[in-house]
């Protein structure tokens, strides 16, 4: 149960510094937005047997991908499916000029 409590705390993913200038955004925000491709990240959706809250895995997940787009030359990501065993694809869209 301690070890329960401790993971509940704990962070896996920390944002890079390019990832912090990437905006997470709906499909209404993007019109005029030039597609640059997508991206699937994951995480563990359990540590040790224990199922990890599904808030710190979508949190972690947008933080991947925020990460991942500048390196496809997008500053925008927006959620294309739902989440699903850890697992989540964003489009990655280049909306700043």
């Amino acid at each position: 149960m301690m070890l329960a409590g401790l993971l509940s705390g704990c962070s896996f993913v920390n944002i890079t510094e390019k990832g912090e200038s990437v905006r997470v955004a709906t499909l209404y925000d993007i019109a005029g937005c030039e597609r640059k491709g997508a991206t699937v990240v994951s995480v563990k959706d359990s540590v040790v047997g224990i199922d990890r809250s599904q808030e710190k895995i979508d949190a972690e997940l947008v933080i991947l991908a925020r990460n991942s787009a500048p390196d496809v030359g997008g500053d925008t990501v927006v959620r294309e499916e739902r989440l699903s065993d850890g697992k989540q694809r964003f489009g990655v869209y280049k909306c700043r000029r």
